[in-house]
């Protein structure tokens, strides 16, 4: 990253629009994840075009790019590991179009999930992917780490809502796809972009689908004394053929962290709450809630509580979402993890979880999205303490082989990252790495985009080796 490129990167985004400077760098240097690594600049595109620029001058003086959203991937995807620079799309941040005729819209990747959200409720719709980082997270991180969120249970993750997207390869190319290609013939080449990481292409606009609001709500919170019976609790219920829009698990650790932080009341002695929302018309949803309370009761709940007005759900919620920043209570750091399991298997996943945390002798609180059987168990730690560091990564390792074992896989929404690259070849077979190596040199030739990403090439990796 000589003077000359500095000019010319400086020349497509303007001077105010690309960092140098060491706090710059540090800023830029690491995501949500325990991985720091400096860049050598930071640059702010704001329009397509712009990025396109860069990637054909990436190419031309092969420096590596690592796209970047809001920064809250907690798997390492936004770390620039072998420098190069940091593609801030914070900028490219304009709602271009809403349709609700036709139930779309067209946003830029730096829009902000919540911004997005707040612009269609006066319309009565939503975007149903509601990641618990909604108020910072991006689109377009978004549609990169294919998130899911507490909805995920009845709506699914951000690809089910994606109808077409504008990329820009790492050769520089412009192409629209889906929707946006113009023509329904087209091969449907989305999938390889949701959930790529930002290591196949650049996504700077998105079409998404748009979802009607519903006519009313009902939340509830049920207490139980094992986290088995609320993942047994879970299976039930959607084997009743309730699709609940939420089913949330929270264990003790969580729950206690959560009520000395916000003092709500909570149910300290409980092992497990349940966290349960349906939605839909008046009528369906008020009988949908009473058959899920007389479910909880036949499977051993100790009490419940239903929400009786917007506070009362607010004040549910509220305790959900503040869980990761409560937790800073009992540790000063956290290494979250993001496995997911088929819903039958959960009872035993968490089982699992406290085992290796006793073996291990750290504290793990666990939340999961049960619905969708994607646990997030929180193995909380000091930074300053190397041997408990140690003791965490030992303990994640055995997690993920874990969840492999009880045919789950190693992320739900999270993304594979840095973190999880050598546990793939735990995930897939030789073949099955051998393609998506494949797919990644033809798009990628010159290995510059988020290199050391999901497949592990480094800056070294030669054109044609598998």
């Amino acid at each position: 990253m000589n003077s000359e490129i500095m000019g010319k990167l400086e020349k497509i985004v303007g001077r105010d629009d690309v960092l140098v400077s060491r706090l710059s760098l540090e800023m830029y240097a690491y995501d949500s994840s325990p991985f720091i690594h400096l860049p050598e600049a930071v640059v702010f595109p704001k329009s397509t075009a712009e990025v396109s620029e860069i990637m054909k001058l990436a190419n031309k003086h092969n420096f590596k790019v690592v796209p970047r959203g809001a920064g809250t991937c907690l798997s390492g995807g936004a770390v620039p590991i072998y420098g190069g620079i940091v593609m801030a799309l914070t900028k490219m941040d304009k709602i271009l179009d809403i349709d609700i005729v036709n139930e779309t819209a067209l946003v830029e990747s730096g829009v902000i999930n919540l911004r997005l959200q707040q612009a269609l409720d006066p319309l009565g719709y939503m975007f149903a992917p509601d990641p618990a980082s909604q108020k910072v997270a991006t689109i377009g991180g978004n549609v990169a780490e294919c998130a899911g969120g507490i909805k995920g249970v009845k709506f699914g993750v951000t690809k089910e809502h994606v109808l077409g997207m504008e990329v820009v390869l790492p050769t520089g190319e412009v192409v629209m796809l889906g929707k946006l290609a113009g023509s329904s013939l087209s091969p449907n080449l989305m999938g390889i972009f949701n959930g790529s990481e930002g290591t196949l292409g650049i996504i700077t606009r998105v079409l998404v689908k748009l979802t009607k609001k519903p006519e009313d709500v009902r939340t509830m919170m049920a207490v139980f004394a094992s986290l088995d019976k609320a993942g047994e609790t879970v299976s039930t219920i959607i084997s009743r053929g309730i699709v609940p829009t939420t089913l949330e698990i929270m264990d003790q650790t969580l729950v206690k962290a959560v009520d000395d932080f916000l003092n709500l009341g909570l149910p300290r002695n409980a092992e497990a709450l349940l966290l349960i929302e349906v939605d839909g018309h008046e009528i369906e949803v008020d009988s949908q809630i009473e058959t899920i309370v007389e479910i909880c009761l036949e499977m051993g709940a100790a009490g419940y509580k239903k929400a009786e007005n917007s506070e009362e759900r607010e004040s549910l919620w509220l305790a959900r979402r503040s869980g990761n920043g409560a937790l800073g209570r009992i540790k000063p750091a956290y290494m979250v993890q993001d496995i997911t399991v088929p819903r039958s298997k959960l009872p035993e996943m968490f089982r699992l979880i406290n085992s290796i945390g006793k073996k291990y002798s750290i504290t793990i609180a666990q939340m999961a999205h049960a619905g969708d059987g994607n646990l997030h168990p929180h193995l909380l730690y000091d930074p300053a303490d190397q041997e408990e560091y140690h003791r965490v990564e030992l303990a994640s390792e055995e997690i993920f082989k874990a969840a492999l074992d009880l045919e789950g896989c190693l992320t739900g929404e999270h993304g594979i990252g840095m973190e999880k690259l050598k546990y793939m070849s735990l995930a897939f077979s030789e073949d099955d790495l051998a393609f998506k190596s494949k797919v990644k040199k033809i798009l990628d030739p010159n290995m510059i985009l988020n290199p050391g990403k999901v497949l592990n090439f480094g800056p070294d990796t030669l054109k044609g080796d598998a």
